[in-house]
């Protein structure tokens, strides 16, 4: 048969627009499950990205959707069809994503474009949890951590003798109920808040225990009420799955959760969406705090607190405050300034 070349640019423009109609399909269908991914958060509170790989792709003008579906082109069609197109993408500058979702209006290839809004530069700490979480850590491959309870995060030191692996679920309910493996037991487990994530981390992570009598689980938290123990044991320790994390305490009080006591304090502030909020809740923390400890706290540090029972108060809870130490403190600098700490409050 003759080689037309009219033809032969009209079968080009259909391949192509199957192309497009086929790619439209498949990043819808992208998206929906990336939203199904949202609805389902659990995953994302522990920092899991699923679809990175599909956005990095599209990102980069990868043709990742044909190669995972195939095509039924033959070579030859190919090569007309990218051919026929090349003209327009180069009048475009872009690959197959950028001709695809075009504005409505195309600008001709010598006007003079608009700037693109610079966007806010990004906080060290928002910078730090920017890409996809790292392997998880070997030390908590084990029988005795992850693979005893799928549901562990990290484990926590703190105070006289509190040492505990710490779990995580969507009901905060569970692990009050329950122990680390899962099994039912009143004296519950050491648990991350719900509401918190790990990566990218919440500026604030809770983490909360029963204040159990045979000093198990946080029953020792309470005794970091005495300025001795606050001033030999200043330091906190969360390694989560990801990263190890060394905090200072900065904090400590007695509070109710009840609303319409006058000691209640709103546990629940995770992240902070302005600096005014952060510096008035830190004020709050100081301003309620049965020590006068001289650590600094700033927009950019990462918090971790830890609440247990109290019966100062109805309803009451026992907090323990701490930030994360940055890149020029060492365990020993900090301490020293804890050692300065006076206790101007009883609780």
């Amino acid at each position: 048969m003759k080689y037309n070349r009219n033809d032969a640019a009209k079968n080009a423009k259909g391949e192509a627009g199957n192309r497009k109609r086929a790619l439209l399909r498949v990043g819808s269908a992208v998206l929906c499950a990336a939203m199904v991914g949202t609805m389902f958060g659990a995953a994302d509170n522990l920092g899991y990205k699923g679809f990175a790989p599909v956005y990095a792709a599209a990102e980069e003008g990868s043709d990742l959707f044909s190669d995972f579906f195939g095509t039924n082109n033959t070579e030859e069609q190919t090569q007309q069809a990218e051919q026929g197109s090349q003209a327009e993408q180069n009048s475009q500058g872009e690959g197959s994503f950028g001709s695809f979702f075009e504005s409505g209006s195309t600008a001709p290839a010598d006007s003079t474009q608009s700037t693109p809004a610079t966007a806010a530069p990004a906080t060290s700490r928002e910078a730090k949890y920017a890409g996809n979480p790292p392997a998880l850590q070997q030390k908590f491959m084990t029988n005795e951590y992850y693979y005893a309870n799928p549901d562990f995060v990290g484990y926590l030191t703190s105070g006289v003798s509190v040492s505990e692996p710490v779990p995580y679920s969507r009901d905060n309910e569970y692990y009050l109920t329950h122990n680390f493996l899962m099994e039912e037991d009143v004296a519950g487990a050491a648990f991350m808040d719900a509401r918190c994530s790990l990566w990218p981390r919440s500026q604030q992570i809770v983490i909360h225990g029963h204040n159990q009598k045979d000093k198990t689980i946080f029953g020792s938290l309470d005794d970091m009420r005495k300025e001795s123990n606050l001033k030999e044991h200043p330091i906190v320790e969360f390694d989560t799955i990801y990263e190890d994390g060394t905090y200072v305490i900065y904090a400590a009080f007695n509070a109710s959760m009840n609303t319409d006591d006058s000691s209640y304090f709103n546990v629940e502030r995770y992240d902070f969406d302005t600096q005014a909020d952060f510096d008035s809740y830190i004020a709050e923390v100081r301003e309620r705090s049965m020590f006068d400890i001289p650590i600094d706290v700033n927009y950019e540090d990462e918090l971790l607190t830890l609440v247990t029972c109290s019966y100062y108060q109805d309803n009451g809870r026992f907090l323990l405050f701490a930030r994360r130490l940055r890149a020029n403190e060492t365990v020993e600098s900090v301490s020293a300034l804890v050692q300065q700490a006076e206790q101007v409050k009883e609780h």
